[in-house]
């Protein structure tokens, strides 16, 4: 075995000396090197950010959190100074978040469909491979294979159930200050396309992608007890929030206004939708809260009127990125 291995490494340092060619399990190689078998190389697996390095190779991130891959420097010190020209990566998405793949500093990777950019996005199922082009500024990486969702993002939760906002959450209600309007795991009916995430402890959905997104929500409204006021009618707002439930993050809404005795006695449907620009990382809720007129004195509910099953659904397209 020691002799065999002598040999070959004998046999490559004379190859490379006189520029010939090698081969491995063949003696006709017909390239500079030619592999009669099997290749194996470095598979790492990562659910947080790093920094590739000269001993990674094939890279796959199974993150629950959105992470960072960031490539190494164009111009290495060791073993020798110089750029690493040829070197390859592979990265796979295996996660469920996105992962973002970023060039080192100010260098830039070409991604063919324009000016280099400073980094890229790999959505859940998401495969690339890139290669170092060989220069130490600019564009010195280029994105040689890109795969990534093939789908159009579409998610969307409808349910059946009855919401009851009382106590601290119905005089909020009252107070107007928006309500986050609930929703389960098993209320999805879609969601494909991985720009999105349900999160069903916050009732939010995840935004994964930046893009632009159309947004639509809709729920019944019905009053407990009799508003107390003059007005003798009740204002109920449906709002899109963002990144929490105060007035100012709503981002779309719409106003049902209701006869007092209509909205003791019966629930009544209101409607909301937006298109709106979302990064990355923003949480998008369903709210409600009282907006005009008598408030109800008892409590408030979402509730579907019978005959009906639906009481409240939410949903999001994307139409483009970023």
């Amino acid at each position: 075995m020691k002799t065999n291995l002598l040999q070959l490494s004998l046999f490559l340092l004379l190859a490379c000396f006189f520029h010939a060619q090698v081969g491995i399990n063949t003696v006709l190689p017909g390239s500079t090197l030619t592999v009669n078998g099997s290749i194996a190389g470095q598979y790492k697996i990562s659910s947080t950010s790093a920094t590739l390095g000269i001993g990674d190779f094939y890279m796959a991130f199974n993150g629950s959190t959105a992470g960072t891959f960031t490539l190494p420097a164009a111009t290495v010190a060791a073993p020798a100074q110089g750029n690493i020209l040829g070197r390859v990566y592979y990265i796979k998405n295996t996660g469920s978040a996105q992962l973002t793949v970023a060039a080192s500093g100010a260098e830039l990777i070409d991604n063919q469909t324009g000016s280099g950019v400073t980094s890229f996005k790999l959505n859940p199922a998401g495969y690339a491979m890139i290669i170092s082009k060989g220069t130490v500024s600019g564009t010195t990486w280029e994105l040689a294979t890109f795969i990534d969702k093939t789908t159009a993002t579409i998610a969307a939760l409808g349910a059946t159930d009855t919401v009851t906002y009382t106590g601290a959450a119905f005089t909020a209600f009252n107070n107007s200050i928006p309500q986050i309007i609930p929703f389960s795991v098993g209320d999805v009916i879609v969601n494909q396309g991985g720009s999105v995430t349900w999160n069903d402890a916050g009732d939010y959905w995840q935004i994964l992608e930046s893009g632009v997104y159309k947004i639509e929500g809709y729920s019944y409204f019905g009053s407990g007890g009799a508003p107390s006021g003059a007005f003798q009618w009740t204002g109920i707002n449906l709002n899109i929030t963002k990144n929490g439930t105060a007035i100012a993050n709503i981002i779309g809404g719409n106003r049902g206004n209701f006869m007092d005795i209509i909205a003791q006695t019966a629930n009544t449907p209101i409607n909301v939708n937006c298109i709106v620009h979302l990064n990355a990382g923003d949480r998008v809720y369903l709210t409600m809260n009282w907006g005009a007129g008598d408030k109800p004195t008892t409590n408030a509910q979402i509730t579907a009127p019978n005959s009906l099953i639906e009481s409240r659904n939410f949903s999001l397209q994307q139409l483009s990125i970023p």
